[in-house]
C-alpha cells in the first residue's frame, strides 16, 4: 500500500464542519421560509392550504435526512466490521478494499473512523509499508481522535514500526513508557509482544528468557492464533542462548498456530529459526 493513498484516505475521511452537514441546517431554511409566509399580510384560501401543507413538507423533509443519515451511518459501521473481520483473518485485500470506501468519504463519529484508521494500518504493516502505519498511527496520536483504548493501539503499533524502520531510540522511549503503564490484558500482551520483539532484534534474549512463561501464559490468554507470533520469537530468544530445547518447543507450539512462511514475513528475524527447526504438521 502506498504512502500516497494513506494520506488520501485519511485527508478524505476527516469529517466536515458539523453545522454544514446537519439536519438543522435544512430545519432553520424550511423554518424561515415559513415564519416569512406567516408573517406575510393578506393570505387568503392559497395561503391556508399552503399553511397547512408548508409544516407537513417541514416534518417530512426532516424525516428523510435522518432517515438517510441513519442508513449511511449503518452502512459505514457494517462495511467498518467487515474492514476488521477481514484484517483478523489476513485477508489483506478484501480488507483494503473495504477500507477504501470506509474512509473514502467524510466520517463523522471520531470512534468509527479511528477503527477504520487503525485497520488501515495494519494492512499497511502488512504490506510492509511501515512508514504508512506510522503515518496512520502519529494522525491519530496528534489528533486525540478515538477513545483510550485505541490509541493505546495506536501507540503499541507506531512503536513497532519505529523499530522496524530503524528508529531505535524512539522506539525503545515508546515501549518503555507503555511497559510502565497500567494496561488491560489484551493491551499489556500487545505491549509485551512488542517488548520481547525489541529484545530479541537488539540482541538481548535472557532478558526475553527470564519472563517466558509470564509472556507465553499473557500471549495464550489475549491474543488468540495470534500467539503464534510470540512463541516464534520466544523461540528466537532460546535459540540466542543455546537453548535449543526449548527453541524448537517455542517453535512447534508458534508453527501450531501460524504458518511458518507467515511468521517469517511478518518477524524477518525468525528466518534463521524456520531453517533450523522443523515446523509442526498440519493434517489435510
Amino acid at each position: 500500500m502506498k504512502l500516497e493513498k494513506i494520506n488520501t484516505l485519511i485527508a478524505a475521511s476527516r469529517p466536515r464542519s458539523r453545522f454544514g452537514q446537519s439536519s438543522l441546517l435544512v430545519l432553520l431554511g424550511l423554518s424561515a421560509l415559513l415564519g416569512a409566509f406567516w408573517a406575510s399580510p393578506g393570505r387568503g384560501p392559497a395561503s391556508d392550504v399552503l399553511s397547512w401543507l408548508l409544516p407537513q413538507v417541514l416534518v417530512t423533509a426532516l424525516i428523510a435526512v435522518v432517515y438517510l443519515q441513519w442508513r449511511r451511518q449503518r452502512t459505514m459501521e457494517r462495511l467498518a466490521s467487515e474492514a476488521t473481520e477481514a484484517v483478523q483473518l489476513q485477508d489483506w485485500l478484501r480488507a483494503e478494499e473495504l477500507l477504501c470506501q470506509v474512509l473514502g468519504r467524510p466520517v463523522r463519529r471520531a470512534t468509527l473512523r479511528t477503527q477504520g484508521l487503525l485497520a488501515l494500518a495494519a494492512v499497511a504493516d502488512a504490506s510492509h509499508a511501515h512508514e504508512g502505519t506510522e503515518t496512520i498511527c502519529r494522525h491519530i496520536l496528534d489528533s486525540g481522535t478515538g477513545n483510550v483504548v485505541q490509541r493505546h493501539t495506536a501507540e503499541v503499533a507506531l512503536a513497532g514500526a519505529m523499530l522496524k524502520t530503524g528508529q531505535i531510540t524512539d522506539a525503545v522511549d515508546a515501549v518503555d513508557r507503555l511497559t510502565r503503564k497500567e494496561l488491560p490484558g489484551p493491551l499489556r500482551a500487545q505491549v509485551e509482544l512488542l517488548a520481547l520483539f525489541r529484545e530479541v532484534t537488539m540482541g538481548h534474549p535472557d532478558m526475553s528468557v527470564a519472563r517466558a512463561q509470564e509472556r507465553s501464559d499473557l500471549f495464550r490468554t489475549y491474543l488468540g492464533t495470534k500467539a503464534g507470533y510470540g512463541y516464534g520469537l520466544l523461540a528466537a530468544a532460546f535459540d540466542a542462548i543455546g537453548q535449543s530445547g526449548h527453541a524448537r518447543q517455542c517453535w512447534h507450539m508458534a508453527t501450531l498456530l501460524v504458518p511458518a512462511e507467515r511468521l517469517v514475513d511478518r518477524f524477518h528475524e525468525l528466518g534463521p529459526i524456520a531453517r533450523r527447526y522443523p515446523a509442526a504438521e498440519h493434517p489435510v
